[in-house]
């Protein structure tokens, strides 16, 4: 059993070392970031095109169907296995075939129309020679592949680690002194600036954190919902009836009675009938709605591919929400240039903190100032509540990010124009809360 003193010291030198681990890439994460994040002002393009004026919500079902069966007339030995919307242009649908039957996605055929003129488009080049293109395969796995996304995640996973224990030591080394307070020795104002732009940009780095982690291990998470729980859906329907008759005869009812299972539903997503990632008989169709909180938040729609009556509504678990809520928050791609701005302030400040810690670790080192830059240990201390006066500034900073950012992503209008403006916040504090002793 480790006595508080001894735990202390663990979660320091955990601290430092997982620190130091996460600067190296938290540089190439900050810099490629920033790309990402005004990737619409750098191509000059919008990210998302509104579909209102391509399809009506009653005549996308006749034109869905036209697409498709204009695509199995052209493939005939294909299998359509899935068919959505392009997440950057909604007036484009993507339709996905498997070659010569096959019932997975892996190698399927990929055909893209543009809705309006019921055109097929020519297929994008899969390699990666854009800057755009380069920059997230850059941030996303390291140019690793799929092996790199589970390296990223493992990052993101020590940098969750180091906020945490950062907020936790924060509180020690902290006692009798102010939020923001900066001695004036150079080798202490590193340290101190390390300590102040990281309880300041704790909320910030949680959140973006957090959904990093989530979107690094979203292959896993969507294979275990396909092997728990779309398994458990499938067990229901393994004895139904199928036809390749009901693919084509029944699909525009189905569109519709997917659109109609909700008052504002949107389609983001429709599985084909036995695939790999469909059931038996059945259509798997998930859906969202046009709110500020349901348009994040899908539903999945199990609607009987013979009758076309939808089946049943599946609420998604936990997990998979998390990931679909997962890539704005993270990429803060949700509020406008003005909030682009905000996070891109948050992602320096933080790229600078950590900087800062692993400079002023090694300065220590060097000069073999340890002992006496350390302070000493004691269990009155470490029995401080989270609300004392050294935690309760952080605190009350790092709840107010995280509303602000929660109403900013759920809220429209005046909220979420007053939550992007609660932002500024912690960034006025950056500028303006530093006390010099």
């Amino acid at each position: 059993m480790f006595s508080r003193k001894t735990l202390f010291k663990k979660i320091y030198k955990t601290h430092i070392y997982a620190g130091i681990f996460v600067a190296i890439h938290f540089v190439i994460f900050s810099l490629s970031g920033l790309v990402l994040l005004f990737e619409s002002e750098i191509q000059g393009a919008p990210r998302v095109i509104d579909s209102g004026s391509v399809a009506t919500r009653d005549s996308l079902p006749h034109q869905y169907y036209a697409l498709l069966l204009a695509t199995l007339q052209k493939y005939p030995a294909d299998r359509p296995l899935a068919m959505f919307p392009n997440e950057h242009s909604a007036g484009t649908v993507e339709i996905r075939l498997g070659k010569d039957g096959s019932q997975r996605l892996r190698g399927a055929r990929r055909v893209s129309y543009d809705l309006a003129s019921s055109s097929e488009q020519p297929q994008a080049p899969t390699a990666s020679s854009g800057l755009i293109d380069w920059t997230l395969r850059l941030h996303r796995e390291l140019l690793l592949g799929s092996n790199g996304k589970i390296y990223v995640g493992i990052v993101g996973l020590a940098y969750v680690f180091m906020l945490l224990s950062g907020f936790f030591l924060y509180g020690k080394f902290m006692k009798g002194r102010s939020l923001g307070e900066i001695r004036a020795q150079q080798g202490f104002r590193k340290v101190d600036l390390h300590k102040f732009g990281g309880v300041v940009t704790f909320g910030w780095g949680l959140v973006v954190g957090i959904s990093g982690v989530f979107l690094a291990f979203n292959g896993w998470l969507i294979k275990f919902f396909q092997y728990r729980s779309l398994k458990t859906l499938s067990q229901q329907y393994e004895s139904h009836p199928t036809s390749a008759a009901d693919t084509l005869t029944n699909f525009a009812q189905v569109i519709k009675s997917a659109l109609l299972s909700k008052t504002d539903a949107v389609i983001s997503y429709i599985s084909f009938p036995d695939t790999e990632f469909g059931i038996r008989g059945h259509y798997l169709v998930l859906v969202n709605g046009t709110g500020a909180i349901t348009g994040r938040i899908s539903e999945l729609v199990v609607v009987n591919a013979h009758t076309a009556k939808v089946a049943q509504i599946v609420e998604l678990p936990f997990y998979l929400k998390m990931v679909l809520l997962s890539e704005p928050l993270h990429f803060g791609n949700y509020g406008g240039i003005y909030l682009k701005i905000v996070w891109a302030i948050f992602a320096l400040v933080s790229l600078a903190v950590a900087l800062l810690g692993v400079t002023s670790f090694f300065r220590r080192q060097k000069k073999n100032r340890a002992s006496k830059t350390s302070v000493a240990f004691s269990p009155s201390a470490q029995k401080a509540s989270l609300l004392s006066s050294r935690y309760l500034a952080p605190t009350s900073i790092a709840l107010g990010t995280w509303i602000a950012l929660c109403l900013s992503l759920f809220s429209t209008g005046t909220p979420a124009r007053l939550a992007l403006a609660a932002l500024l916040v912690p960034i006025s504090i950056l500028i303006f809360g530093r006390r010099h002793a």
